[in-house]
């Protein structure tokens, strides 16, 4: 595929390995992608009307590999585990902030008066999965009335409990060795997230 454009041969395989990934992740929009290829490849050259046009091809590219995926696949059986988590007052949030850090320090901002505790994967944690690493799960509880100052690795366990039993409920492969300080590991996992329609 050639494309009229001023980039180098380098950096227009860059910026469409680059949207090929993000696109693989399956939850920005083809806009989205484009401005993200934009502020890592801006000062290669790169205008938001190029990275649209890289983009463009590739999208459809995955949505007609999307036509031959199973009905049901590992990433619909997640969302399936995140809703019945929902149901138990833990929030569980996808491809959540850009790393572990702001995912932590934000994911309370998600949480109603009711919520019991959360789990989460960022950003970071999504592209490892796309790209066949296996998908962490970050989880904790949320503080309460009656128990003051820090949220007991108790609770964080029964959390990391819950997580663990929603995705084998769904029948999703999980590695976790029952410590509060550990991530919960969900692998082998064959990423396939449609594209947002």
């Amino acid at each position: 595929m050639t494309q009229d454009t001023a980039l180098t041969p380098d950096v227009l395989l860059e910026a469409q390995e680059r949207a090929r990934e993000l696109i693989r992740c399956g939850f920005q929009e083809p806009d989205e992608i484009a401005e993200s290829l934009v502020e890592v490849l801006d000062d290669q050259g790169l205008t938001q009307e190029e990275a649209e046009r890289i983009v463009a091809p590739l999208w459809t590219e995955r949505l007609a590999e999307q036509a031959e995926w199973p009905e049901t696949t590992d990433v619909d059986r997640l969302v399936d585990a995140f809703d019945l988590l929902e149901d138990q007052a833990i929030v569980a949030a996808m491809d959540f902030t850009c790393c572990a850090g702001c995912g932590y320090a934000e994911i309370g901002g998600e949480a109603d008066e009711d919520s019991y505790g959360f789990v989460f994967f960022h950003q970071q944690d999504t592209e490892a999965a796309a790209a066949g690493r296996g998908l962490m799960l970050r989880y904790g509880g949320f503080r309460t009335g009656e128990e003051p100052g820090e949220v007991s690795e108790r609770r964080t366990v029964e959390v990391g409990r819950a997580v663990v039993a929603a995705l084998e409920a769904v029948g999703l492969p999980v590695e976790w060795d029952g410590s509060p300080h550990t991530a919960i590991r969900v692998a082998p996992m064959e990423w396939l997230n449609r594209l947002p329609e």
